[in-house]
Order: structure tokens, then sequence, then C-alpha cells
């Protein structure tokens, strides 16, 4: 995350004001710190969710991922940002970078400009807000920064890891979810379950299973499972009883009393 600055004029802009939710507005400044010195990130919701609203994520994981999803849809319907694939990695661009900040000694791009002949704009934008600057602007001193792996503002994007077969969105969601077993499996199942549930709240349902504080890894479901039962639906599991026993030790404790039970009456 980035130190940014915020012009007076942003709160009388009517470009802004066509934002009709304030939380929206909020998400764009927001971006701000998110984006690096060339004004662009990765579009991946579970990053830029978590980045900025953590608490609210610990609090309502599945609103506050269904709020920026929507958030982002509106903010490139407004031609605010712009939504991109550079060789199979999603990223966004805040449009008109340099009006919005002046950056003083600038890192080096992390990433494409959409501008880039590989660029792909994932949806129809206005052409105007394709407006991109080769070079960051100076001015305004910005500290920190995200690491110094940058990449030439038009340079090839490294490559996910198996494009053709793990869809963005799915791997948003494998991301997210606390057990890497199984992901073919995983992808297929999370196919049919796109067809119950949108991806912000797959990726919400898997964030909260990661972060329930009553899971133990060594009885995590695997995602092909949790997917078909939709598992996003589930209320937090559990608390371990007072006894401090895990939820397996009291399961066993009500097998072995079953099959005492059976065996009373067998005697009997």
């Amino acid at each position: 995350m980035r130190i940014r600055s915020i012009k007076p004029e942003f709160w009388r802009s009517q470009d802004i004001s066509t934002i009709a939710d304030w939380d929206t507005r909020l998400l764009f400044i927001g971006l701000w710190s998110y984006v690096d010195d060339n004004g662009v990130g990765q579009d991946r919701l579970s990053l830029i969710t978590t980045d900025l609203f953590a608490d609210d994520v610990e609090r309502d994981a599945r609103e506050t991922f269904a709020r920026v999803s929507r958030g982002l849809q509106q903010l490139s319907e407004a031609r605010r940002i712009i939504r991109y694939t550079v060789d199979s990695r999603d990223l966004l661009y805040v449009t008109n970078w340099e009006k919005h900040q002046r950056i003083d000694r600038p890192n080096k791009p992390r990433y494409p400009l959409p501008t880039c002949e590989n660029a792909t704009v994932r949806e129809v934008v206005a052409e105007s807000s394709r407006e991109c600057r080769e070079s960051p602007s100076t001015g305004t001193e910005e500290q920190g920064n995200r690491g110094t792996e940058e990449k030439s503002s038009c340079s090839p994007a490294a490559p996910s890891s198996d494009p053709a077969t793990y869809p963005a969105a799915f791997e948003e969601f494998w991301t997210a979810y606390p057990r890497k077993s199984g992901k073919r499996k995983a992808l297929e199942a999370w196919r049919r379950a796109r067809r119950r549930a949108d991806d912000a709240e797959l990726v919400a349902g898997a964030s909260r299973y990661a972060t329930d504080p009553n899971r133990e890894d060594q009885f995590t479901k695997y995602a092909e499972g949790w997917l078909n039962r939709d598992g996003w639906l589930d209320e937090p599991l559990p608390a371990r009883g007072a006894t401090g026993r895990s939820r397996h030790d009291d399961k066993i404790a009500g097998w072995l009393a079953i099959a005492n039970d059976t065996d009373q009456k067998a005697i009997s």
C-alpha cells in the first residue's frame, strides 16, 4: 500500500458525483493506494478487498466481497478504471492516473499499461478512457512500495500457472480456500457451483471458512466436496467443548458411546 494525496477538486468533480454509491467512491480512493506508481494493479477481488477492507472482511466476508465486486463493476462502467488482461493476468488501470496523482521519484512500473499490444480490455469502455501515460509525472512525494520486482510499462506480465485450464475467477477462489489439494476436480465443482452463486459469494465463503477459528487443518474439506455441498452457505463451525477436546474427539466419543450401547443391548 502507498501514501497518496486527494486533491480538493475531487469532492466537487462531476465525474465522481455520477457514482451514486458513496462506498464506491471510497473504493476508488482506496485503489489509488493499491495500484503501483503507473496506476496499475492486479484485478483480483481477494487482494483488493483484503488490502482495503480487512476489518470488514472479518466482520462479514460475504457482504464485503459482494460490495467490492459491485463497486469495481460500477467504476468500470463509469470509466473510472479499465479492466484488462495481459498474458492471462487480470489487471486494472485507474483512468487518467496522472490527473489524480503527481508522484515524486516514482518506482518503475510493475505491470504493463492497457495500451500495450498484447493487452485485451475485458469490458467495452469509451475510447477516451484509454488515455494512458508512458511515464509517471512528478510532484507530491509518495512513500512506500510493494517490492522491487517491477516491469517496464509495456512489457508482458508473467502468466499465471496453467492459464488455459484455470480461469482467473477460479484462481481467486483457490487462493482464498484453505486446502490446496485436488485443484482440477475443484475447478469442475466450481464451474457447477457458479450456477448457484456468483464469484464474490464463493470467494467470501472460502475466506470465511479459511479464517474460521474452529476449523482444524487436518479436517479441512477438499474444495470439490465443499463446493458440491454449497459450503459457502454454511454457518460458522461450532466451538470446541469446554473440556478442550476437538470436534473429532467428540465424534469418536459419540461413536464409542453408540458402540457400547449396542454391546449392552446384545448382552441383555
